[in-house]
């Protein structure tokens, strides 16, 4: 049967898309805010409509087969460019209304200062998500963009654009002294946990010095990385939009390179890249 692109099949588009984010039906509706029968029909309706089996199901959740994969590719595809057409269209809009997801020190350092310099033609709506979060969400199409960390792998065929690229420091206590690594081989670390790939890097840098880092605490939060540095003179390593207000009795040791870097990228689907108030605010988070 041809698929026949009434209003209705729209939506199940829509739902496709959040089952191909969520992997579940019960994801699916609590993304769309719809009861998981509802999510079922759609679903069913799309598959009769498509004549061939989207997906299948199993105890772990909903498999979407690879026609249902291409079909949820396109229908976000086309969502978007819908999305698009209307904002194009429509009559002298006062504000644009935009949402994004970022980590914390995003938020302070770079999209407060853009929103301030943004508004009132766009009105931007931040969600605090860390960069794992925030691109399931752009899949899902929960969020217009997403400012990731580049330490993420991206896929999906998402868009990416690169905003800065970053030092990473040594962060000590003031009275700590510090000319090289090796200085802190007896020093307590805080650092980021199995999944950090600074944290992983950290440790691999330290034991290229000729010591293993004595970690007491695993966490990526720098509010509690610098308590943790006052509390017990620990050592730990922050990137530099963590460093914009450092604590008393705290430095960044700026005079020691580690030669570790993070890319900070403004992530988005393909379709919403070129429009205007992406590329404004792309523009506009740039230093």
């Amino acid at each position: 049967m041809a698929l026949d692109p009434a209003p209705t099949t729209f939506e199940r588009l829509r739902v496709l898309a959040a089952i191909a984010a969520t992997g579940t039906i019960a994801g699916a509706a609590r993304m769309l805010d719809y009861t998981p029968s509802a999510v079922s029909q759609h679903l069913a309706a799309l598959e009769r409509e498509a004549g061939t089996a989207l997906a299948e199901r199993s105890n772990r959740g909903v498999e979407l087969t690879a026609v249902g994969r291409r079909l949820a590719a396109s229908g976000t595809d086309l969502l978007d460019e819908v999305r698009s057409a209307f904002d194009e269209v429509a009559a002298a809009p006062s504000t644009t209304a935009l949402r994004i997801a970022a980590f914390p020190t995003a938020i302070s350092a770079l999209l407060l200062p853009a929103r301030e310099r943004l508004e009132p033609t766009v009105r931007l709506t931040i969600v605090h998500a860390e960069p794992g979060d925030a691109l399931r969400a752009l899949v899902a199409r929960e969020v217009d963009a997403a400012i990731t960390d580049g330490l993420i792998d991206v896929e999906h065929g998402l868009h990416r654009a690169l905003l800065a690229v970053e030092p990473i420091r040594l962060v000590v206590s003031s009275s700590r002294r510090v000319r090289r690594l090796e200085d802190c081989a007896d020093a307590r670390w805080v650092l980021g946990g199995a999944t950090s790939r600074t944290g992983q890097a950290a440790r691999q840098l330290c034991q290229a010095a000729g010591f293993e880092p004595d970690v007491i605490a695993e966490t990526e939060d720098h509010h509690v990385t610098f308590d943790l540095i006052r509390a017990a003179d620990a050592v730990s390593v922050l990137p530099a939009l963590a460093l914009t207000d450092v604590p008393d009795g705290i430095r960044a040791v700026t005079t020691l390179d580690l030669n570790l870097h993070r890319r900070i990228e403004l992530v988005t689907r393909p379709r919403l890249a070129s429009t205007p108030t992406i590329q404004t605010l792309e523009r506009t988070l740039r230093p």
